[in-house]
């Protein structure tokens, strides 16, 4: 049975079923990145003076991704006419560029944008004469190479970082412009600065964390397990003796990691030991970027927290001449918060992260159309009815075009204002 209106047009909408199809799918689109779009502005309109994130985004890299788009979108364009043209080598031409741009920014976005984010934080201090000591502490020397340009009258170290930093960092990020505190929000800054409620923003590149000792004791016979399976647990858990550890109690384990340590609490507790974990000493440990989890930062262990300091390169706009940010050393014990750059920190990258990653979800599948479109199975279609596969193109290219200017949108929004 033949399918109607694949290649003429419907009487009553003067469009064949692909182009309806995709017109009814993109209304759809429409409205559903319209509610985000939507919730975005409201929720921005709505946020307190210097409670939104501003001026974190990379815009040079935000602006190449969306040449990349732009580009995509002509090649489609381009290989579609190739199509009308009875040129099948051209269309592969074009189609395979229009993959390349639509694979070269999801590589971006997946191998630079998120995870840098990830890895980024902002600490919040106890107490505000902390925070200023450290701003003094790290954009000293950048304050002193920057006086021409910063001081405005002042010539004091603190003021000159001071100055920096609201010229710099948190004026950019939190209340955009800056305007010698004659603006509302410049007098929110200095509230806040003077509040202790700003935060430094940076990386974190180390830490010292606490290496544990697992010591046990008291096994109760009543607690549901067995002897014997008792004796399995402390010997899966690196006991040399567990027999005479079952029943004298000990050592099980020096210098454990804490996650280690954590797992090995929660079997021996749950095997009917009494454990005690203490901290034996501190140990210098390189960052991982998806190891820091903020919720941790100042548990306890045995009085003294998991974590003691941490080695934080601070956000500055240009680095030294091998690109190293100043870094200060920042203890637990003067942190109230850590905040991520993590959907559950942060209402702005919560929306940042739902409409990009949507978005890359559309990119993605239109890569997989495309390349259907280019193998055998897909082409069998050019090969039966020329038209037919030259509107089914058409079609997809509406979709593409679509996507693309929503990340036209995307990318003054989330970017720029």
């Amino acid at each position: 049975m033949e399918i109607p209106y694949t290649v003429k047009p419907r009487p009553d909408t003067g469009l064949y079923n692909a182009k309806l199809g995709i017109w009814l799918f993109l209304a759809s689109e429409v409205m559903l990145f319209g509610a985000l779009f939507s919730s975005y502005v409201l929720l921005r309109v709505g946020a307190a003076p210097g409670t939104w994130s501003m001026g974190l985004m990379d815009v040079v890299v935000g602006a190449g991704n969306t040449m990349v788009l732009i580009a995509s979108s002509m090649f489609v364009v381009l290989a579609w006419a190739q199509l009308k043209q009875g040129n099948l080598a051209g269309y592969k031409k074009w189609k395979w560029a229009t993959v390349g741009c639509a694979v070269l920014f999801l590589i971006v976005k997946w191998s630079y944008e998120w995870p840098t984010k990830f890895k980024h934080y902002d600490v919040w201090f106890k107490d505000p004469a902390v925070l200023h000591a450290k701003v003094d502490e790290g954009y000293h020397e950048i304050a002193e190479e920057h006086k021409g340009e910063l001081t405005k009258g002042k010539d004091t170290t603190s003021g000159l970082a001071k100055v920096y930093v609201e010229k710099e960092i948190y004026v950019e990020r939190y209340f955009k412009t800056y305007s010698e505190g004659k603006d509302s929000s410049n007098e929110a800054f200095n509230a806040a600065w003077d509040s202790g409620s700003l935060a430094l923003s940076g990386h974190i590149n180390g830490y010292q964390e606490a290496q544990i000792n697992i010591d046990v004791s008291g096994w109760k016979a009543d607690a549901g397990v067995s002897e014997a399976d008792a004796e399995e647990v402390l010997a899966k858990l690196g006991a040399n003796a567990p027999g005479d550890l079952l029943k004298k109690g000990g050592t099980l384990k020096e210098k454990a990691t804490y996650d280690t340590a954590k797992r090995a609490e929660y079997e021996l507790t749950k095997a009917g030991f009494t454990v005690a974990l203490s901290v034996a000493s501190y140990e210098d440990v390189k960052a991982h970027p998806y190891f820091w989890r903020t919720g941790r930062v100042n548990e306890d262990i045995g009085g003294k927290p998991r974590v003691r300091s941490i080695d934080f390169g601070l956000d500055v706009n240009s680095g030294d001449k091998k690109g190293h940010h100043p870094e200060v050393k920042i203890f637990t014990k003067d942190i109230k918060r850590l905040n991520s750059y993590e959907p559950k920190h942060s209402t702005f990258f919560g929306i940042y992260y739902t409409i990009t990653g949507l978005h890359a979800a559309h990119v993605f599948g239109g890569i997989i159309v495309m390349l259907y479109n280019l193998l055998p199975i897909g082409l069998a279609t050019w090969h039966r009815d020329r038209e037919q596969f030259a509107n089914r193109i058409e079609s997809f290219g509406l979709f593409w075009h679509f996507v693309d200017l929503v990340w036209i949108f995307l990318f003054p929004i989330l970017y720029i204002l």
